[in-house]
């Protein structure tokens, strides 16, 4: 039986996920980076598949598992709404994906400290020490298995510090680029850069209280890629599940056709 590993792309959680799949099944298993908005790869029936930190929309797990061993971990607010109720599915919103898939795979071993920190930055609770520069000085590695399994948290540790630095003065020159749009009726600060979606969406949230929520955008192949983050109660799954996207309460996007985003979004000046 051929064992199909897909992981939310372009994510550390979900890349952590991945890695933790294939430090059980190594080269025995196909590891495919997904992103939503697009289809489901292709897949041999009788395949053993796993799901990592991502979702696909009830109809298509159902059928997916109609012809394949399914197991899907995630832990994203919009995924659970849809696919309550599936026994193939498990959700945990207090775990990140990558420490989810790891105690799964490797149920008597202890979570490694640097899917620690991934948690950490996933679910944006900063409780671990040093965990902002050691997860920026994680971002600057490839996401590679083998290059994950070489690294040290004490190496992460003394260049994150300075990378950091680098890393907060593009934030601030970001925020003084900022626009105004209007989303569902809200008007919020948004800035056009694919870079620091969390770090810069919480720190225009915390300089504009008065907004909902913000924003981070980006264009990319025809759409137009949007990042939204809030602090508190607002839930800005809710915003973007109307346009086909999710996520967290406090951190979610969608994308949409740029042929259609003066349709739904607005001027706020």
């Amino acid at each position: 039986m051929s064992v199909y590993i897909l992981y939310h792309a372009n994510c550390p959680d979900g890349f952590g996920a991945a890695w933790s799949a294939w430090k059980k099944f190594g080269a025995n298993a196909h590891y495919l980076p997904v992103k939503h908005g697009h289809a489901l790869p292709e897949i041999p029936d009788h395949s053993e598949v796993y799901i990592l930190d991502f979702a696909y929309d009830r109809k298509t797990l159902e059928a997916l598992a109609q012809r394949c061993q399914l197991k899907v971990l995630d832990h994203h607010k919009t995924a659970l709404a849809d696919l309550k109720g599936l026994p193939f599915a498990e959700f945990d919103m207090h775990r990140s994906g990558a420490v989810m898939a790891w105690q799964y795979f490797h149920p008597e071993q202890e979570v490694p400290l640097l899917l620690q920190y991934v948690q950490d930055q996933d679910i944006w609770t900063w409780a671990l020490p040093d965990a902002k520069a050691i997860c920026t000085a994680l971002g600057v590695y490839p996401m590679d298995f083998e290059v994950w399994s070489q690294l040290e948290i004490e190496t992460l540790r003394q260049e994150g510090h300075t990378t950091l630095r680098y890393k907060e003065q593009l934030i601030s020159n970001l925020m003084q680029r900022v626009d105004w749009v209007r989303i569902q009726g809200h008007r919020v600060p948004a800035v056009n850069t694919p870079l620091f979606a969390s770090e810069l969406g919480n720190s225009l949230c915390l300089k504009y209280p008065e907004a909902a929520f913000a924003v981070a955008y980006a264009d990319q192949n025809g759409l137009r890629k949007f990042s939204l983050r809030s602090i508190g109660e607002f839930d800005v799954s809710t915003v973007c599940r109307a346009y086909g996207g999710g996520g967290h309460r406090n951190a979610s996007g969608f994308a949409l056709p740029l042929d259609k985003v003066k349709e739904h979004v607005l001027s706020g000046d």
